[in-house]
């Protein structure tokens, strides 16, 4: 996990909350957030909003309570949930490699 901790502080990104069903980065320059779901993968979820990110290569929506900063849509249930797009790597290098163009 250190290593994961140190590719997003070598990409200008904060840890800014940590709960069970996810971490929270928050980037330094743009303000911009992502997440990081505990997942057998590194799943990293993007806000749509936010981002010049192509997200027809993403693996998916993502709803979760964990995205709080994220825009909410309705999924099935009665209260709109916050969702952002999911993105997987198997390799922390794909990650620091994915957070790179994030940036430029």
């Amino acid at each position: 996990m250190y290593n994961l901790q140190h590719i997003f502080k070598t990409h200008n990104f904060e840890l800014t909350n940590e709960t069970t069903k996810g971490v929270e980065y928050r980037h330094q320059e743009t303000g911009d957030i992502v997440y990081l779901l505990p997942t057998k993968e590194i799943n990293l979820v993007v806000n749509p909003l936010s981002f010049n990110v192509d997200l027809s290569q993403s693996d998916g929506k993502v709803h979760s309570t964990a995205l709080k900063y994220f825009p909410k849509r309705l999924n099935g249930g009665k209260q709109p949930i916050s969702f952002g797009y999911s993105f997987k790597f198997s390799t922390a290098e794909a990650l620091s490699d994915f957070l790179y163009t994030l940036n430029n």
